[in-house]
């Protein structure tokens, strides 16, 4: 019976072997200080080190879970080359409606509204098209191509501060997800 048994121990102490082994970097790194850590890495050796210890995220290590979301009636505002009251009534009623189903394309609800009120949009939108359709798709290219510039600008200034594997992305159309573990 215990011939039986001695393989299965060997497995057993080589599974802990190995787990201790890979573990020894991780709790050689959490017990050094920072002047520990500072020296090291004058040194040279921390990165080595950093590279080997298990990274925890934000559910073991906790940290900092966000949501941005752009606002697309200001963008439409801001871009507007001319407005005026009935303009600001008309973006305003898409608001409106936008805010009361969230689920709807803001886009859509502002092409509705544009049509029932008979707005002609050209006067506001001159340089983004001709019709009511070359408009809307220039301002939705316009919107996705400002997300992304902060989705951008957000990866640079986040990798700037030396963040361990952040996350940073887009969630929907109007929407950017930021994970930050540890901070």
């Amino acid at each position: 019976m215990k011939n039986n048994l001695t393989p299965r121990y060997l497995i057993i102490l080589v599974i802990l072997g190995w787990s201790f082994y890979t573990l020894w970097p991780t709790i050689k790194y959490q017990n050094l200080t920072n002047d520990e850590k500072e020296l090291l890495r004058e040194e040279g050796k921390l990165n080595r080190i950093e590279s080997q210890i298990i990274r925890q995220g934000l559910d073991l290590k906790g940290g900092m879970y966000i949501e941005l979301e752009a606002d697309i009636p200001t963008l439409v505002k801001n871009l507007a080359s001319n407005r005026n009251e009935k303009f600001d009534a008309v973006l305003n009623a898409s608001v409106k409606k936008f805010k009361l189903n969230q689920s709807l394309d803001f886009f859509a609800v502002l092409r509705n509204e544009i049509e029932e009120k008979g707005l002609k949009i050209v006067r506001y939108f001159h340089e983004y098209g001709s019709n009511l359709n070359d408009i809307i798709l220039s301002l939705e290219e316009e919107t996705e191509d400002s997300i992304n510039r902060v989705l951008e600008i957000l990866q640079n200034r986040i990798d700037q501060f030396g963040v361990s594997e952040p996350t940073i992305q887009k969630k929907g159309k109007y929407r950017i997800l930021v994970e930050l573990a540890g901070i």
